[in-house]
């Protein structure tokens, strides 16, 4: 039995002309017609030109010279305390705004952010004995154990690789030393790491910079533009050997693990690079996953994944 048409399309959001982007995605993110599918009449798809990295308004293969995903911004000290674990909150503050993303939430509170992110301290405590500095691993591996979406490491990343993961609606995870982002609105201790970690939420080729969802600025955090060349230049991973964040440049890609087609009633749960197939509503229901996870995935993505054997119980 396929899952259930009632059930997976009460997580889709309104889609007026059937283009396999969201009637909110189109205003809010695109700015392109929600009823055309073609808002420039060039014959391609708006989702087929975003997919690509060309301007589904701009006919004449004009590039998509700025996006902007609709992420929460989140601070890495939600209640402003900045005592405890909360002054070493940039990581887990940037796996919640991505969370968030792939739950399709705009907003969070204080307080559910501070749960969740009172879990992953308690988590690495744990697993650690610590939850200061996590590095790339240690934050992957949170994610991919204890979030609704995947992490995947990549080292020493190019600006066109981060933009291609931003027009497939995936944000970036960014690992920095932070003193080189020359933001004065970073509280940073004179005697620390610098170590920082912030969310990549979009670009814009016209000034030549990255958008960011800084959890550390205390003024402009939220949607805060960095120069291609100071963000690229700041990427460093920490080193747990020097006690420093000047390891190899890093980001963290990522990606939903509850996917469908808005073609097909067909949920899959992704891991590892692999999809599989999850045959019905009750063996879905059996894992506890919940549908609100479920993310709307282009097919020319999907495609190149590989192919495991269905989840049947």
């Amino acid at each position: 039995m396929v899952l259930s048409s009632g059930f997976i399309y009460a997580k889709i959001m309104p889609d007026s002309d059937g283009d396999g982007l969201s009637d909110f995605e189109e205003g809010r993110t695109y700015q392109t017609n929600f009823h055309s599918p073609d808002t420039d009449l060039d014959s391609f798809s708006d989702a087929t030109e975003i997919f690509y990295g060309y301007s589904p308004t701009m006919p004449n293969s004009a590039k998509l010279d700025k996006l902007q995903l609709s992420i929460p911004y989140i601070h890495e000290s939600p209640d402003g305390s900045w005592t405890g674990p909360w002054k070493n909150g940039c990581e887990e503050a940037s796996i919640l705004m991505v969370e968030k993303f792939y739950m399709g939430q705009t907003y969070t509170n204080i307080k559910e952010s501070m749960d969740f992110m009172m879990a992953l301290f308690n988590i690495q405590d744990n697993i650690w004995g610590s939850n200061a500095d996590a590095d790339a691993y240690r934050t992957a591996k949170l994610i991919n154990e204890h979030t609704r979406y995947n992490a995947v490491i990549t080292d020493h990343p190019t600006i066109a690789q981060i933009k291609k993961e931003l027009q497939q609606k995936r944000p970036v995870i960014a690992l920095h030393y932070g003193k080189t982002l020359n933001n004065p609105n970073i509280p940073f201790l004179a005697t620390g790491s610098y170590y920082h970690m912030t969310v990549i939420i979009g670009y814009d080729d016209t000034t030549q910079e990255f958008i960011v969802h800084d959890n550390g600025d205390t003024k402009t955090g939220s949607a805060h533009h960095y120069k291609y060349s100071v963000l690229m230049d700041s990427l460093h991973d920490f080193d747990f050997s020097t006690g420093r964040a000047d390891g190899t440049p890093r980001v963290i890609f990522t990606y939903p693990k509850l996917v469908k087609l808005t073609s097909s009633p067909k949920v899959y749960f992704i891991q590892n690079h692999t999809k599989q197939w999850i045959i019905n509503e009750q063996v879905f229901n059996a894992h506890g996953w919940d549908w609100e996870a479920i993310n709307i995935v282009w097919p020319e993505w999907l495609n190149t994944i590989t192919t495991g054997t269905n989840i049947t119980q």
